[in-house]
């Protein structure tokens, strides 16, 4: 399996992208998905035991994409959190074909600042990401409605919002880099964004932070984030150093 594998990449804005919303086109193996119900039982009571939080939702997946003249047009399908996140669970999910990938959608980013530094989160350990520090972004959930390219960003900068306090009006650029099929099998929409605000002020803000995931934001010179996205247990960064040097 040869991932993380791109499937567009560009500097794309929300008018680059035509949107639309179909029934999920993944292919079902029965052998696998009657393991599902356990498997999510038993991540329920490990979370509990550890105190972390652990709830079933609707998240988007991604059907197709397709790339056009610089445009790009997406269809999203739906996928349940305890699908999702159990199929990866059962080995022999990884013996399948991409027919039957999961590719669930999320966001993640590059973030500088107006004095040139890259932003990272830290991580309590409460919620299932099993990093410690990672990139700003999260699952794209069905809460925003997907009807054109305006709804993609707009799902990303909730999650800025949500984890570093940053809203729209800070920010000075912004678009989506790329779109690859990451090492798990999940679809990765990758911004890069630079704000308008400071790290101080950042900092600042962060001190009225109510993310319980959150426990602290990072501030890295380029050099410095290029050393610890290279050094990441996680393919997923090893990627976004080449992408951010594109």
């Amino acid at each position: 399996m040869d991932l993380p594998r791109i499937l567009v990449t560009g500097k794309f804005k929300p008018n680059d992208l035509e949107v639309s919303v179909s029934a999920s086109d993944r292919k079902v193996d029965p052998a696998i998905e009657v393991e599902l119900e356990s498997v999510w039982q038993a991540k329920v009571k490990k979370a509990e035991e550890n105190g972390q939080i652990c709830y079933n939702g609707i998240s988007y997946r991604l059907n197709s994409i397709q790339e056009k003249e610089g445009k790009i047009s997406i269809d999203f399908g739906t996928i349940e959190y305890k699908v999702r996140d159990g199929l990866i669970v059962i080995p022999e999910y990884f013996d399948l074909p991409e027919e039957y990938y999961r590719k669930g959608c999320f966001s993640s980013a590059s973030i500088k600042t107006s004095d040139d530094l890259y932003l990272m989160v830290e991580l309590t350990g409460r919620s299932m990401n099993l990093n410690a520090i990672d990139l700003v972004g999260g699952i794209m959930e069905t809460n925003v409605l997907m009807n054109n390219g305006n709804d993609v960003f707009r799902s990303f900068y909730n999650e800025l919002k949500e984890e570093a306090g940053i809203t729209e009006a800070d920010i000075r650029q912004s678009y989506l880099q790329t779109i690859y099929l990451e090492y798990r099998t999940n679809v990765a929409f990758y911004f890069e964004v630079v704000l308008d605000i400071s790290s101080d002020v950042l900092l600042k803000r962060f001190q009225d932070n109510k993310d319980a995931d959150i426990k602290s934001i990072r501030l890295f010179s380029r050099e410095e984030y290029l050393t610890v996205l290279n050094n990441h247990k996680s393919m997923n960064k090893h990627l976004t150093a080449k992408l951010l040097q594109i």
